[in-house]
């Protein structure tokens, strides 16, 4: 099997560059109080793992696929589909991705019209040979699958549907959804990283490219997250290097914008420090009307806040559980959510939970 995990060893450069510009605080006061507070949430039920995906419906998180490359059986790539409800506590098993779209790590997720969409990455797409997929499949909450092996039947949450596959392999690109449309873009084809976008109507069962094209340069493990019906991507590496634009994609206006770049700005009232913000394989979310961004780079744990209104970052307290790339990341209510990834040869099955207004506890 190829070895593409996005490694320390392999973004030195990255982590060299960000290390010397500082991951202090963005704005020039330091004597503001930090807030956020991060907090152990339930475990994760399936074995330890990177590069898996998530979604969330109707107040409810699913996550699963990814790797674990140092696992001591043959299955160290995953198909497998877990269930938070905050209001209930931990994880549960639901409906495995099924046999036709086989094992995969890398992969893109979004939400639409009640129903999670999973495709792309990297694996065994029901066949003996691994390569970077384009397949999409969607998952139906409300839906359950029977399942009969020898004598023994069991019925399982969720439905699995096979729908119109993305228009090029995609691995380690980012994802979103706004008013049941969903994006995708960026990412590496097994040849190329990319900067072209796509979008995808449920109701139609169609991709199309975006009527504009992405301004911003090729990457792949770039951060992306949701606000005010608006898709924001930024970080991520090309060619080795770490990527510090930043842009937002409005489709009621079909345009890109470029918002303030994530290194070093001066202007001549304020000064600015958004180098720390840069990073890879880092982990976005959104809660309420302003943006997170957290972990990444191999040696990360910092965490910082996005406002539109103003196009700023501000610091925040930083994430408590170890460093990692490759998270999940995601949000229900008014609390941010992240687990799993990697640090080195180690896996993670924690999760944790972010109140951005408290203080550390």
């Amino acid at each position: 099997m190829k070895n593409i995990s996005l490694r320390a060893g392999r973004f030195l450069t990255l982590a060299l560059l960000l290390t010397g510009l500082g991951l202090g605080s963005c704005k020039k006061d330091d004597t503001t109080t930090v807030y956020g507070n991060w907090q152990r949430s339930a475990t994760y039920s399936g074995p330890i793992r990177s590069e898996a995906v998530s979604f969330v419906i109707n107040n409810v998180a699913y996550a699963g696929t990814g790797r674990n490359p140092s696992a001591a059986t043959n299955i160290s790539i995953f198909n497998d589909f877990y269930a938070f409800d905050p209001t209930k506590g931990g994880w549960t098993a639901v409906t495995p991705m099924p046999a036709a779209a086989g094992v995969r790590y890398g992969a893109i997720a979004f939400t639409a019209n009640g129903k999670g969409y999973v495709g792309g990455g990297y694996g065994y797409a029901g066949t003996a040979t691994s390569a970077y997929l384009n397949d999409m499949w969607q998952f139906d909450p409300a839906l359950t699958t029977v399942t009969t092996v020898g004598s023994v039947t069991t019925t399982t949450t969720g439905r699995w549907t096979a729908v119109n596959p993305l228009p090029v392999a995609l691995f380690g690109a980012v994802a979103g959804s706004i008013n049941n449309i969903g994006y995708v873009g960026c990412g590496f084809d097994g040849s190329n990283n990319r900067n072209d976008f796509y979008q995808y109507n449920a109701a139609s069962n169609t991709w199309s490219a975006l009527p504009v094209g992405f301004a911003g340069d090729k990457r792949t493990g770039a951060f992306s997250f949701v606000l005010n019906n608006q898709f924001y991507v930024g970080g991520g590496t090309n060619n080795n290097v770490g990527v510090t634009d930043f842009y937002v994609y409005d489709p009621a206006a079909s345009k890109w914008t470029t918002k303030r770049y994530l290194r070093n700005v001066s202007n001549s009232t304020e000064s600015y420090d958004y180098s720390g913000v840069a990073r890879a394989q880092g982990s976005g979310f959104a809660v309420g009307s302003l943006g997170y961004v957290t972990v990444g780079n191999s040696t990360l744990t910092t965490c910082y806040e996005y406002n539109p209104a103003d196009d700023t970052w501000t610091l925040k307290n930083p994430f408590q559980g170890s460093v990692r790339n490759n998270a999940v990341s995601f949000s229900i209510g008014n609390l941010g959510y992240v687990g799993l990834g990697y640090s080195g040869s180690s896996r993670f099955d924690d999760f944790w939970q972010f109140a951005p207004n408290d203080a550390q506890q």
